[in-house]
């Protein structure tokens, strides 16, 4: 096998397959994908409310943080994809932009040229919406994007109804207006996912010149002074060196992103010397910057008549809404799980699970239909963590530690869900029209000191990591604003890592839109 080509893509998840696609097009570029797990996915990935089937999966890198302090030690279970598709195999299929001022303030902040003006010809050119609730959709594009109120599931109707009756107004798509309660729009078709790997992946995946290698670990860049010429990788027992003839492109995601730039001598001077690793460009805010949205297991409600079976993505409808009238865009993000496809014990035993390393095949064990869950998340959170090495073994997982709640505010503003997430069960919708009750956090929790200590036992993560190989042109930025890695040649960073703060949104469109934008960067047609 030659091992030169004209890209090398590090990560074949959600970035990845779209850079393979593109790049791919012209027939005269060779490309190599490079994948640390497999190639397959399976039926539970192709049905959307089957998502809890794939935690702690091959298809799940499935981290777990480090003691956090602002959650009085509690370790966070973070699901991360795996395998080719990534986490567009796993997540909720919501499909949200960012907010306009998102984008903006990435501009503002030195990633000139990002502007919510000029990524939208971007998330335009992804979009295949099929319906008319956002008149700046894209109608074209490679992902399909339906109404998840198509599926009329009647609990998930109630708690718009719900939301409305407290005083929020009814929206008709999240991608057109800021503020109020509605059904998520969905990357979904005919009742299947559609993520990159169905819309990306697959129709280039036989082209000739594209090479896939899975089950391959990246062990490092290669570089020859200040450029990088290739990477070094790990598979069926052998070590490979690919060349790359023009660019080395890493996709790898926010966690293992800033890993493999610090195994290959690129980040903090310090953090380089402290595990013996030669340090060949100093970068200080490789794995800075992380931050995710925090994500509250509950309230649980418990319905008096068992839920219907689950339709579509289980996660159908939302509130956006604003935790001070000093947010200009809202800040707080209350979904419904409409059909808990697993009990209030499931994350008690996820976490169980991943401490003793035994396998959740299928957490539909733990069902009860009677069960709602409030999943309340900070859009806008305001702490800030890092991504560390624990040690130079490339299939070692990195030091994640998000610092959930390290900004007291971000505790406080997600006590404020908790109170919203409580409104709307007991509304008239919810209490009389279904007979919910609420089971947790139940009757004795009534005070806010209460609600703080709740909300930091049931605190998790939302899965939507990013920043920690951020774009912009201070000292503490890693990539400029056509992705390239200052200082490197020949080397781009191209996923959720490179995000200079956290969308007020689900992150998986940005990403693809980020994606999107990096192969017209690198073509030469931005």
């Amino acid at each position: 096998m030659d091992h030169t080509f004209d890209y090398i893509i590090v990560g074949g998840g959600t970035a990845g397959c779209v850079l393979a696609n593109r790049l791919t097009d012209d027939p005269a570029i060779s490309v190599l994908m490079i994948e640390a797990g497999g190639n397959a996915i399976n039926d539970a990935v192709e049905s959307p409310f089957r998502w809890n089937e794939l935690l702690l999966t091959d298809l799940d890198w499935a981290y777990m943080g480090v003691p956090q302090p602002g959650l009085q030690g509690r370790q966070v279970y973070s699901a991360s994809g795996r395998g080719i598709g990534g986490t567009s195999n796993i997540f909720h299929m919501i499909h949200t932009r960012g907010r306009p001022q998102d984008y903006d303030d990435w501009a503002a902040q030195g990633a000139s040229g990002w502007s919510h003006s000029d990524v939208l010809p971007y998330l335009q050119k992804l979009e295949r919406q099929l319906d008319g609730t956002n008149p700046t959709a894209g109608k074209a594009g490679m992902i399909p994007v339906s109404n998840a109120g198509d599926t009329g599931n009647p609990v998930s109707r109630t708690f718009i109804d719900a939301c409305v009756e407290i005083g929020y107004p009814e929206v008709d798509d999240f991608n057109a207006s800021n503020t109020g309660a509605g059904w998520h729009h969905v990357d979904m078709e005919a009742g299947k996912r559609v993520g990159v790997y169905a819309a990306y992946y697959a129709p280039a995946k036989d082209r000739a010149n594209l090479t896939v290698v899975t089950r391959a670990m990246a062990n490092r860049i290669v570089l020859d002074g200040k450029r990088a010429t290739g990477v070094e990788y790990s598979a069926d027992g052998s070590t490979v060196i690919a060349t790359a003839r023009r660019e080395v492109l890493v996709t790898t995601g926010t966690i293992q992103t800033p890993k493999l730039l610090m195994l290959s001598g690129i980040g903090p001077k310090a953090d380089l010397d402290a595990l013996g690793l030669d340090v060949k460009h100093v970068l200080p805010g490789v794995g800075q910057n992380l931050h995710d949205h925090p994500l509250v297991i509950g309230p649980i409600g418990y319905l008096a008549e068992p839920a219907l079976p689950p339709r579509g993505n289980v996660t159908e409808v939302a509130l956006f809404c604003s935790s001070s009238n000093d947010q200009s865009v809202p800040d707080l993000e209350i979904c419904l799980v409409h059909r808990a496809p697993f009990g209030p014990k499931f994350f008690e035993s996820v976490i169980k699970r991943v401490q003793t390393g035994q396998p959740v095949a299928n957490a539909t064990e733990l069902v009860d239909p009677h069960v709602v869950l409030a999943l309340p998340g900070l859009v806008r959170p305001l702490s800030r963590g890092s991504i560390r090495l624990q040690s130079t073994d490339p299939a070692a997982h990195p030091l994640v530690d998000c610092n959930y709640f390290g900004e007291a505010s971000d505790l406080e503003r997600t006590v404020d869900m908790i109170e919203i997430s409580r409104k709307i069960f007991a509304a008239k919708a919810f209490a009389e029209g279904l007979g919910l009750v609420e089971l947790s956090p139940g009757p004795t929790v009534t005070t806010r000191d209460a609600l703080r200590q709740w909300v930091i036992e049931n605190i998790g993560s939302y899965y939507h990591f990013v920043g920690t190989s951020k774009m912009g042109t201070d000292a503490m930025a890693v990539v400029d604003p056509t992705l390239k890695v200052h200082g490197i040649d020949g080397l781009r960073i191209c996923d959720a890592s490179i995000m200079p703060t956290i969308v007020s949104a689900n992150t998986h469109t940005t990403t693809v839109m980020i994606a999107e934008r990096a192969a017209d960067f690198i073509l030469g047609q931005a």
